[in-house]
């Protein structure tokens, strides 16, 4: 019986120990920067792009109108 625990003790001690190196890595991983700076710019731009897409295509017949009398009001300005 004390044998069995000693066994067990033995083994919730190398648990452990595995378990904070285990922690000690993820925490190195997750507080490195490599590379992460420039990924989140790129989601950032990339949900920018998603957000204006998205708004040019429900709103698509109001913007066309919208450039089309521009255009035409440009033109008219030229042919005086």
């Amino acid at each position: 019986m004390r044998n069995l625990k000693k066994k067990l003790n033995s083994l919730m001690i190398g648990l452990s120990v595995k378990a904070m190196n285990l922690k000690e890595k993820t925490t190195e991983k997750l507080r490195e920067e490599d590379g992460d700076t420039n990924f989140l710019s790129i989601m950032i731009v990339l949900g920018i792009v998603l957000v204006v897409a998205v708004l040019f295509i429900a709103f698509k017949d109001q913007i066309m109108a919208l450039v089309n009398e521009a255009w035409s009001d440009f033109e008219k300005a030229f042919k005086g």
